[in-house]
């Protein structure tokens, strides 16, 4: 065998090989999240869903997706019929199951449904072009710090735990990262799973998004502390 042609077939094997491992060596971010859901029309949820403002059509415009992606929420806030609540997801990113436990439903298999999960990340300096990996079901967006990086309007299943479907660079800025992750459910089974290869911690969103004395009003939203 030519020594050049082994060398390079040994190098890029390596690097799969290590790609491989980088995944699997990802953390799945299992929470606490903080979790709200709102109805899709009827045989619309998933794919069809993705890029349907959800929120606005369930609060009648009062909360957004692109307000709650820059400015968060609280515990308590109310969008629609549902409230903003705190969920652990089970080992297998059981969402359905998730929300039966915090007593947002009692419904064990919702459709034409869409989740969102904020969750904070805290680090300690700037991280660029860290990898995000992603799997769901059905159709995911993502947004960091209010934007947009990850979209894919697909109808799948979620996957398993040991792969990510999609993968992705993100930028991590020094202090708190707020993610938001929807996942728009059409039929079946409903999860996802979510890592990011960086180093962080997770906030909690109470402070981050310090809770004030007031009653729970849909207009009010908290700004990330030393956000201009």
């Amino acid at each position: 065998m030519n020594r050049k042609i082994f060398v390079t077939g040994l190098t890029i094997f390596m690097g799969l090989f290590l790609m491989v491992n980088l995944t699997h060596a990802v953390t799945r971010i299992t929470g606490p999240y903080l979790w709200v859901i709102a109805p899709c029309t009827a045989n619309n949820g998933g794919q069809n869903s993705t890029h349907i403002d959800s929120l606005a059509i369930a609060s009648g415009d009062q909360v957004t997706e692109e307000k709650v992606a820059k400015n968060g929420a609280k515990e308590g806030d109310e969008v629609g019929d549902y409230e903003w609540t705190y969920g652990t997801l089970p080992a297998d990113g059981n969402i359905n199951a998730m929300l039966v436990s915090i007593g947002m439903t009692t419904n064990g298999d919702m459709n034409d449904i869409t989740s969102y999960a904020l969750l904070v990340l805290k680090s300690n300096s700037v991280q660029n072009n860290v990898t995000m990996g992603v799997n769901s079901d059905d159709s995911i967006k993502v947004w960091v710090n209010g934007e947009v990086v990850h979209s894919n309007a697909t109808n799948r299943g979620r996957g398993n735990a040991t792969t990510f479907q999609d993968q992705f660079n993100i930028d991590l800025k020094k202090g708190n990262n707020l993610l938001m992750i929807k996942v728009s459910e059409r039929g079946g089974g409903w999860g996802m799973y979510v890592g990011v290869d960086a180093d962080y911690e997770i906030e909690d969103l109470d402070v981050v998004f310090p809770v004030e004395p007031t009653s729970k009003l849909t207009t009010q939203w908290a700004q990330i502390k030393g956000r201009r």
